[in-house]
């Protein structure tokens, strides 16, 4: 490739925000980093028109669909909507058909994804009752971390109380966990049904999937890490409940204990139901403006260590069913960024703010190589965020599904361009540039 500059951009990286631009090599690493006007001379340039310039983002938590379920999305489809949203790197949870449970799925599903995806990929390992073997053999340098779903999942992939602790035990990598009591689920699904019958309203997903559902489980998942000394990832975080009780940990000092949110819990609440119906429903569960409020005050004290898409395609009429057979998930990649750039827009997060939450700690949580940063030697994994005069709908969804609530919102913000390994993927106006630029991660850590 041909080396290029990319100059006259607001850099947020690191913590601080500078005028300045970058230079990318022919091997599409990040040769120079500089402030102001000093641009190198006999190169080409790109003008940033002043965009803001953020490491490209690195989404820990997306469900591609493949294998299995492609009808709903792909590798290639949905790598081409996270790169239409200035993301650049993902990694694929395991809850596929047949799940994935070992080293040869990985493998697979690995090389399915090369020369497929725009996108930079990894594939996070599931835990069943019996991969235990799986689990303590994993090749680290390729697998970011273990997924383990304590509640309210499907197949083999849930996983049996007494099998808990040996896999937090077992695992060399980060535990990933889902945390929702299936227990109380059920009592309240019960509740529900008896006050409505067969038309049980979608709001009262959040009270049927409950803040209360959530908490419990998550203790559990901490008890057993404080029990294994494994080091623990809270997935999708979606209520004021479980954010107080980071706090708590936070006060207490644990360190191998950290939690993520994703768009849709600081993005819509309850009161949404009304509008978007099954549209929105997920699990956890979308719950009321509280839990909002407090997980946008969670992000701006630093309670959440990493933001994560939870992208999770269905098809427009299988969302249109009614409550008990509509499938939850919500296809997110595309606006996840812009998303939280809305809280830049609000003055509740900095750009900076969403650099770290978005790049830089998922790349140190995982050890991503050479990824995550704009720094010198760095793989050139860029983002551009041209910022409007005033909020307006963004690119209509171009997943596989074809849709997303997010069309229906106004962002501040817009995915002016994205770079994978140094080469143009999307831009504004032309959209998906060129071939998939997508590599395997690689990852460098100790537990």
């Amino acid at each position: 490739m041909e080396p290029f500059t990319i100059c006259n951009a607001l850099i947020a990286n690191e913590g601080k925000e500078f005028r300045g631009g970058v230079t990318i090599d022919a091997q599409g690493m990040i040769e120079r980093v500089f402030h102001g006007d000093e641009y190198p001379s006999g190169c080409k340039m790109v003008d940033a028109g002043g965009a803001y310039l953020l490491p490209g983002a690195i989404d820990e938590h997306v469900h591609f669909r493949e294998p299995g379920l492609t009808r709903k999305g792909d590798v290639e489809s949905e790598s081409k909507a996270a790169v239409a949203g200035g993301i650049t790197s993902y990694m694929d949870m395991p809850n596929t058909k047949p799940a994935t449970l070992s080293r040869a799925a990985i493998e697979a599903r690995a090389s399915a994804a090369t020369g497929r995806s725009y996108a930079n990929f990894a594939f996070h390992l599931g835990a069943s009752s019996n991969n235990l073997d799986e689990i303590r053999n994993v090749d680290c340098t390729v697998v970011p971390a273990v997924k383990v779903f304590m509640g309210a999942s499907t197949g083999n992939m849930q996983v049996e109380a007494e099998a808990l602790l040996p896999i937090f035990q077992a695992s060399p990598l980060p535990i990933l966990t889902h945390c929702e009591s299936d227990l109380l689920i059920g009592c309240n699904l019960d509740d529900a049904k008896q006050r409505y019958g067969d038309a049980i309203p979608f709001k009262e997903h959040a009270a049927i999937r409950s803040d209360v559902a959530c908490l419990e489980s998550v203790k559990t998942a901490v008890r057993l890490a404080r029990q294994s000394h494994a080091r623990l990832h809270i997935m999708h975080v979606s209520s004021a409940l479980e954010a107080q009780y980071l706090e708590e940990l936070k006060g207490q000092g644990e360190e191998r204990v950290s939690a993520e949110t994703c768009p849709h819990y600081f993005t819509f609440s309850a009161n949404d139901y009304k509008h978007f119906g099954g549209k929105i429903k997920c699990n956890p569960s979308i719950k009321y403006r509280e839990d909002r409020e407090a997980i946008v005050r969670g992000l701006a004290e630093g309670l959440f260590a990493t933001i994560g898409s939870d992208h999770a395609p269905h098809l427009l009429e299988e969302k249109a069913a009614p409550y008990a057979s509509c499938p939850s998930g919500i296809p997110s990649v595309q606006y996840a960024l812009v998303a939280t750039m809305e809280l830049v827009a609000k003055k509740k997060l900095s750009a900076t703010d969403v650099a770290r939450l978005y790049a830089h700690a998922p790349a140190d949580l995982y050890g991503v190589e050479k990824r995550g940063y704009i720094r010198e030697g760095f793989y050139a994994d860029l983002v551009l965020l041209q910022k409007y005069r005033r909020a307006q709908r963004n690119d209509a969804a171009i997943g596989k599904c074809g849709w997303s609530p997010y069309e229906e919102l106004s962002f501040h913000y817009k995915v002016k361009s994205t770079f994978v390994n140094g080469e143009l993927v999307w831009e504004a106006g032309r959209g998906i540039v060129g071939a998939p630029r997508g590599m395997a991660l690689r990852f460098k850590r100790e537990r």
